[in-house]
């Protein structure tokens, strides 16, 4: 019995199994999973990135050359105005250039006549071409019918000056505005706004 005994202690146990091994197993094989499925989100991630900032290039340059458009509009919109406001002041360079209206001009026919010399055996005369500036038509045609009127009143104011009121440029103007006023306080359609000498000559 001890014999028996001796031999069955002597005899090996059978190894118990590992419980570890596929526990081991499964975890390397869900790493493996996992690093693959963030490898192939990393791949997609920067493939998202790299379109997208592909896409941001594009979009620039078409907004850069839309500004370029723009701008261009704008450029050419002032050259356009720049041209309209050219060609408005030649517009308004023309309208300057036109001559103003200085109406019409009835030219009379020539006077000789007697100036006033009291005291003075020698007789002295005017000789001298008048001219008369009207505002319009009708101004005009009154003064051609009223023409033995107007001369009457210029013979008038000659008669009653002496040759010393005649010899200088100030007493020339002086019976002109005179002419002028007498003349004008007949006429209806228009008043005379000038009177002119032509021509004028004193004699003896």
């Amino acid at each position: 019995m001890s014999g028996a005994e001796e031999k069955t202690e002597a005899s090996p146990s059978p190894a118990a199994p590992s419980g570890g091994g596929p526990n081991k197993i499964v975890l390397i094989l869900t790493a493996v999973n996992v690093a693959v499925t963030l490898g192939m989100v990393g791949v997609l991630f920067f493939s998202f990135q790299k379109e997208k900032a592909k896409v941001s290039v594009e979009d620039i340059s078409v907004k850069a050359e839309g500004a370029e458009g723009h701008d261009g509009h704008k450029e050419a919109k002032k050259e356009g105005e720049g041209h309209g406001e050219g060609h408005g002041g030649e517009k308004s360079k023309e309208e300057k250039k036109k001559p103003a209206d200085f109406g019409k001009m009835v030219t009379l026919e020539q006077f000789t006549v007697n100036l006033s010399t009291p005291g003075s055996a020698t007789a002295r005369f005017v000789r001298v071409n008048v001219s008369l500036e009207v505002p319009n038509d009708e101004a005009e045609q009154e003064v051609t019918v009223k023409m033995p009127q107007v001369r009457n009143t210029i013979i008038d104011l000659f008669n009653s000056k002496r040759p010393s009121d005649m010899a200088n440029a100030e007493g020339r103007d002086y019976l002109k505005e005179e002419i002028r006023n007498a003349i004008n306080g007949f006429m209806v359609t228009g008043k005379v706004k000038g009177v002119f000498f032509t021509n004028f000559a004193l004699g003896s």
